[in-house]
């Protein structure tokens, strides 16, 4: 797919810069500090040759000598037959019937190539009236597996019990009896049962929602995800629940010890992939939300942890900013971060001072520190519509401004075109008012060790000596 970017604000990239595709900059306010490659015609113009009509406000700056380069040779990803974004797109879905999830199948060399496949949790929920699975008591929607090829045929996927019981008779616990002389403490008392760390939620996304200006109904598209909380994720690991602090047996400790101990996998669970079986409608966008994420999970710690999914992706206030050490909050640096990724059909950044319940266009923002490698897609440029280009590959809802930043540290990856969140971006001042970027490569990722969980890679032998005989 073609890069483009045309920062209207001051943006320095630090690192380097590939497209599978052809290339354009066009602003006078980017600079490029290291290697910019592309493997069609990289074009450094005021004018976007990929949508008519679009410019910037001139040259970029190229600090490196001999940059850009065009021509280079193209990066193959081994899905489907060939090398088109859409087959690519097959990344982040939901396998295909020949490496379905749960089949052995699934966990050769072709089957893990998707992330659903490779993932040690798997968190889906399904309309009610369908088959709920084995859970008892099976009181909601929402269905946690943990996923294991080491465990066999019949039981790749395990289903894990509920760690969060509303009864009727008031109150929560974290345990229920199938015992029906346990009264109280049996599961005919149980009202709601779910997971401490998931939830539904419900807000308005007016990008996607757009209409002229209008809205659907005075507001944004209506957007139900569903939520992960990676701080009450984190306690559900060391097996304390969130609302009681008691130890809690359904909690995933034990789990987390399967993890570390599987023949195949010595790590903790350091990555979870989501869908959202919320059918798409011109009013509703199915889509995953994390909260919570200013700290990675302690217990995946050095593996860092990664969220994978189909649908766009949401992230809630600061994300990876800090740990039991330190702080990296505000700063382009990652010292005090672990590896960590967030992949889905498209990236929407909500500030700390975003607010669910609001529905009119522009809320305020505040200053928020995201670092995370993202794999996502994009809606492409036509001839007429721009596809808002690098500096808005992070998609934002609110009013920023000059004095609010988004403080990002990562690596970005676009492979696809979007397939859930598919409306063009609009120029600023319109649903939002463009942060003041403060973007920067993690230097982390250079190494083998420090890359997110679910990291796709392609991999090559190198002859490195010759022998005669």
């Amino acid at each position: 797919m073609d890069l483009e970017i045309a920062a209207a604000a001051p943006l320095n990239i630090t690192g380097p810069v590939f497209s599978n595709a052809g290339l354009w900059s066009g602003s006078t306010t980017i600079t490029f500090a290291n290697t910019v490659s592309a493997v069609g015609i990289a074009t450094n113009t005021p004018n976007d040759p990929f949508c008519a009509g679009y410019t910037g406000s001139g040259k970029a700056t190229y600090s490196m000598a001999g940059q850009p380069t065009s021509g280079n040779a193209p990066l193959t990803m081994p899905i489907g037959t060939n090398n088109d974004p859409a087959a690519a797109e097959a990344l982040i879905n939901l396998p295909p019937a020949a490496y379905a999830m749960g089949t052995a199948a699934a966990y050769s060399s072709t089957g893990a190539v998707y992330l659903a496949n490779d993932a040690d949790l798997y968190l889906t929920n399904f309309a009610k009236g369908t088959n709920w699975g084995t859970l008892t008591p099976n009181g909601t929607n929402m269905i946690l597996y943990y996923q294991d090829a080491a465990n066999g045929p019949g039981n790749y996927l395990t289903p894990l019990p509920y760690d969060l019981y509303l009864l009727k008779t008031g109150g929560f616990t974290n345990y229920v009896s199938t015992n029906l002389a346990a009264k109280i403490g049996c599961v005919t008392n149980v009202q709601y049962a779910g997971y401490t760390f998931v939830s539904n939620v419900l807000f308005y996304d007016w990008r996607e929602g757009w209409n002229n200006g209008s809205g659907i109904n005075g507001k944004g598209k209506i957007v139900q995800a569903v939520q992960i909380d990676i701080g009450k994720f984190n306690a559900w690991l060391f097996g304390t629940n969130w609302f009681n602090g008691s130890t809690n047996v359904n909690g995933g400790q034990y789990c987390n010890a399967t993890c570390l101990s599987s023949s195949h996998k010595s790590h903790p669970i350091d990555c979870i992939y989501v869908y959202n079986s919320v059918p798409l409608t011109s009013t509703t966008l199915p889509a995953v939300r994390v909260v919570g994420g200013g700290m990675m999970p302690s217990r995946t710690a050095p593996y860092g942890f990664t969220v994978a999914t189909a649908m766009p992706l949401y992230v809630l206030g600061h994300y990876n900013a800090s740990n039991s050490v330190g702080s990296s909050v505000g700063k382009n640096s990652t010292v005090y971060t672990s590896p960590a990724g967030l992949m889905g059909d498209s990236i929407t950044i909500l500030s700390g001072n975003w607010k669910d319940s609001s529905t009119g266009q522009k809320p305020a923002a505040t200053t928020t520190t995201v670092n995370a490698a993202v794999l996502a897609g994009i809606v492409r440029s036509t001839n007429s519509m721009y596809s808002g280009g690098v500096e808005n590959f992070l998609r934002c809802l609110e009013s920023w401004g000059s004095s609010t930043y988004l403080w990002y540290n990562g690596s970005i990856m676009v492979m696809f075109p979007s397939r859930y969140a598919t409306n063009f971006w609009q120029q600023t001042g319109g649903y939002y008012d463009a942060p003041n970027r403060k973007w920067a490569f993690d230097t982390n990722f250079v190494q083998q060790a420090g890359l997110p969980p679910l990291t796709p890679q392609a991999k090559g032998v190198i002859r490195a000596t010759w022998n005669a005989y």
